[in-house]
């Protein structure tokens, strides 16, 4: 049998739940991400009047609701 004390058994339970608590952060910080991007994928942002549109169609250039210049969509900057 392996002799362990009590201070070691609990140090090897409270990292292995730290270290678990830490990948579970992990993983819904980029599931939270990639949801993010994903729904601002759809985003244009117009160059004349700064007015921020969705390009519901994924057309190669689309007009602006407001001012009625078109625009390419581009990659949105990360938050």
């Amino acid at each position: 049998m392996i002799q362990v004390s009590l201070f070691t058994l609990l140090f090897i339970g409270m990292s292995v739940g730290v270290a678990m608590l830490g990948v579970f952060w992990a993983i819904a910080v980029w599931a939270e991400r990639r949801t993010e991007m994903s729904a601002r994928a759809d985003l244009v942002h117009c160059r004349i009047c700064g007015h921020i549109y969705e390009n519901g169609a994924n057309k190669v250039v689309s007009a602006c609701s407001q001012c009625g210049s078109l625009n390419e969509p581009t990659k949105p900057k990360p938050i």
